[in-house]
């Protein structure tokens, strides 16, 4: 990295700027870790420097914002080198104008910098007695209100680097919470998505929504969860349910592997990517929280007085589609989150129906399709919840095996439970079916004599198809 810096450093030597690294590199550093992307505040000429640094790097030159003067380098090696002009006349106006202490930190550059150099950071706000005291400080009354999702960005760094964040902090971002609604929702998602992506956040999330009131002006329906019993079965709200079924989403998730073999499938299975180079892992997290979101508005208290919510599956989709929307999420998120509420409770059905034969758990797989493995542990993180809320957890053993021996099979067995059609739609009508619905219905029900043993090869296949004839 160093070299990198000198180099950069040359080229503003040869444009009259002055540069500095700034921000997250900086404190990664001094943390430890080893930074990514790299920022650089930039005195003037800041084109002139961006493009003389992709000549010279064989990089690829982006305009971020052209008003701001902010611009991109990407490298060959997918790292990014972000140049803006100062936000204020000097490079300490524009570390105070920055977040939170621990990113108002600044590096200035010269030709043949190593890294000695630490030893000399510019830090107008302290953040480097704050990183080492691990705290998050925000380096002003109105760095946070300038921009609301600052308050955001702020749980995710205490999360990450298991900051304290200081009392005054907390308030500033209980504020900047309340404007969320104010920023543009791709820009929100982004944030949520690093927050929820990072490993044992519970706490926060629990924090966010006790000091901070996030989860009000995020989660459509988060008040009237709060506000909705449970039946018998449940001894907390829906919305504390909520929570503690996130909360057993992470732990289930981190013992997975060391449970089942095909554990690590799972969890694969999770960071496969929907959209924007985002996993489907905070989806699921978020699914945790709103799973339940359809029980206000489906509760209904029996004559014995117990409480029932059927429907309460459907009835959270339009909630789940509503929060899509209004954090922009591209469609496949939309539709992944949509689909994980309405489903939730199919594994649950299909243990307490008490028939587990291929044919029934062929076509449990059909109906949760790629979402399988997610599915299954979330309905488990929800019953879970339900039983550790209730002291009840001896009776989740035969739930728990349940789960697990779906999850084995779905990937164990994947030939037989997602069979390659021995017949297709052409091969029907060449047997004689007339083109139709029914094409479709009876290519389904081949693909479950083919799950059943009924069909094993072409031929059986055909014959079998002969034989529905002359009942079409």
């Amino acid at each position: 990295m160093w070299e990198l810096l000198s180099s950069i450093a040359k080229c503003a030597a040869q444009t009259g700027s002055e540069v500095y690294l700034v921000g997250g590199a900086l404190r990664d550093l001094m943390m430890g870790l080893e930074p990514g992307d790299l920022d650089f505040a930039v005195s003037d000429h800041v084109f002139q420097l961006a493009r003389q640094v992709a000549g010279e790097r064989q990089g690829r030159l982006v305009t971020l914002d052209k008003e701001r003067e902010t611009l991109r380098v990407a490298l060959p090696n997918q790292r990014h080198l972000d140049f803006s002009l100062f936000k204020g006349q000097t490079i300490e106006e524009d570390l105070r104008a920055r977040d939170f202490t621990l990113n108002a930190l600044a590096l200035p550059l010269v030709p043949g910098i190593h890294k000695e150099a630490m030893g000399h950071l510019l830090d107008p706000t302290g953040g480097c007695r704050d990183i080492r005291l691990g705290l998050l400080r925000a380096t002003g009354r109105s760095s946070i209100m300038e921009d609301p999702l600052r308050a955001l960005r702020g749980v995710r760094f205490a999360a990450q680097f298991q900051l304290t964040i200081m009392p005054e902090t907390a308030v500033l971002m209980k504020q900047g919470c309340r404007k969320l609604s104010q920023v543009a929702g791709e820009r929100t998602w982004q944030e949520l998505t690093g927050f929820l992506g990072l490993p044992a956040v519970y706490p926060w999330v629990d924090y966010a929504d006790r000091e901070l009131k996030l989860w009000h002006v995020l989660l459509p329906g988060r008040l009237r969860m709060e506000q909705t019993k449970q039946n018998f079965y449940h001894v907390e709200n829906v919305w504390r349910h909520s929570l503690r079924t996130f909360h057993c989403l992470e732990v289930i998730l981190k013992e997975l592997p060391f449970a089942l073999e095909e554990g690590r499938q799972a969890l694969d299975s999770l960071q496969r990517k929907l959209a924007g180079g985002r996993s489907r892992l905070p989806l699921l997290k978020l699914a945790a929280l709103i799973h339940d979101v359809g029980k206000p508005d489906t509760a209904v208290t029996q004559p014995t007085g117990r409480i029932s919510f059927h429907g309460h599956s459907q009835a959270g989709v339009p909630y789940a589609e509503a929060m899509a929307d209004q954090l922009k999420m591209s469609r496949a998120e939309r539709q992944y989150l949509a689909s994980l509420v309405l489903l939730h409770m199919q594994p649950l059905h299909l243990y307490t129906s008490g028939n587990y034969s291929d044919l029934f758990l062929y076509r449990l797989f059909r109906t949760l399709g790629d979402h399988t493995p997610d599915v299954l542990v979330l309905s488990l993180a929800d019953l879970t919840a339900t039983y550790t809320a209730g002291e009840r957890l001896s009776e989740l053993t035969p739930y728990q095996h349940f789960i697990f021996s779906l999850i084995k099979r779905y990937f164990s067995e994947s030939d037989k439970f997602r069979p390659v059609p021995y017949l297709s739609g052409s091969d029907l009508l060449e047997l004689g079916v007339v083109e139709g619905p029914r094409v479709g219905e009876l290519l389904e029900q081949l693909l479950e004599a083919q799950v059943t043993g009924e069909v094993r090869d072409v031929d059986a296949a055909r014959r079998w198809v002969k034989g529905k004839l002359p009942t079409l």
